[in-house]
């Protein structure tokens, strides 16, 4: 099977597998106990107030009528009106600021942490049982059984509090280094992008540390297993370099368990890691998805779990197509 055949085969297979979630996600917010309608009005209100809600947003039809609005809202980008902290607010006209600033936070963490992860990994891994080894691995196992919370608030009390380094919330920000800060609707490109580096720096470092102990401690296994294959035997035999040995035949194999993880922890990335942006007051889909668990906001979560669903089956399709890179042998 070619490139192109593979990738439209797990295309249509993306598409059978979202239309699916829609449906359960339709139905999982529908089986929950209350009345929609009296949570979006006043207690007071009378039943002819919430008899006209239930009208509006089509909850007296039929489940199979209401889940073709669904749908239709859906592919529309109308994820209807929250019901919470932000009550009568058109869900789609706030989404998309939490959206860009938890992208940017989980993409420059995710790519940091991938990148030092496998290093360390491979350096652990080909040389297992040294010093080098020990370190690692211990670093690894320190912060990948901390809980995230507890760095997170050592880092802001004490790179944020007690040092004053970074700023202590929001994803952006005055500079305090420039006298008669503009606001940021003042700010030129390049004093937002450098507002917006400065007050990244402590939420990225705390992501970053978290996962890229996961990827250190899989990437030393998986590569520690690959080094006593017998092809790896047979590339010394022939005489060649260690360099060539590691990055040409060890590597490509090893790296294939770091593609799972990553492609399966996508939905769990893509929530903003909600504990990073609670301690960070990180406005991101992580605290969007809190607020609205505390506001008991409805329409919102199931909005942003059928963002996170789509997240994950756009990652695997990525995962299956990186697998087929690094291993041809892999026909799935």
């Amino acid at each position: 099977m070619d490139m192109r055949s593979f990738i439209a085969k797990k295309t249509v297979y993306l598409v059978i597998t979202l239309f699916a979630i829609i449906i359960f996600n339709f139905f999982l917010f529908r089986i929950m106990p209350g009345d929609p309608a009296a949570v979006l009005v006043p207690k007071t209100a009378d039943e002819a107030l919430k008899e006209m809600i239930r009208d509006k947003f089509h909850l007296n039809d039929p489940p199979h009528v209401q889940l073709y609005y669904y749908f239709v809202q859906v592919f529309t980008l109308d994820f209807g009106i929250s019901s919470g902290f932000r009550k009568g607010a058109n869900i789609s006209d706030f989404l998309a600021e939490p959206i860009f600033n938890t992208l940017l936070l989980v993409g420059i963490g995710s790519a940091f942490a991938l990148i030092a992860g496998v290093m360390i990994g491979k350096h652990a891994a080909w040389r297992r049982g040294k010093p080098a080894d020990t370190l690692g691995m211990a670093f690894a196992l320190v912060f990948y059984s901390m809980p995230t919370f507890l760095f997170a608030l050592v880092m802001l009390m004490v790179f944020g509090g007690e040092l004053k380094w970074f700023p202590i919330g929001n994803p952006y920000g005055q500079l305090p280094w420039v006298s008669d800060p503009p606001d940021w609707s003042e700010m030129s490109l390049l004093e937002r992008i450098v507002s917006r580096g400065y007050h990244l720096v402590l939420p990225v470092a705390a992501f970053t540390i978290e996962m890229m102990a996961e990827y250190a401690l899989i990437m030393r296994n998986s590569l520690t297993d690959v080094l006593t294959e017998d092809y790896i035997v047979t590339a010394r035999a022939k005489g060649l370099s260690n360099k060539a040995i590691l990055n040409d035949h060890a590597m490509r194999n090893a790296l294939l368990p770091v593609v799972t993880v990553a492609a399966v922890s996508v939905g769990w990335i893509l929530g903003g890691d909600i504990m990073v942006e609670i301690v960070f007051s990180y406005d991101g889909l992580g605290m969007l998805t809190w607020d609205a668990v505390n506001s008991r906001d409805f329409p919102l979560l199931q909005a942003v779990f059928l963002l996170m669903a789509i997240g994950v089956l756009v990652a695997n399709l990525f995962a299956d197509i990186i697998y087929m890179y690094l291993d041809p042998r892999v026909k799935v």
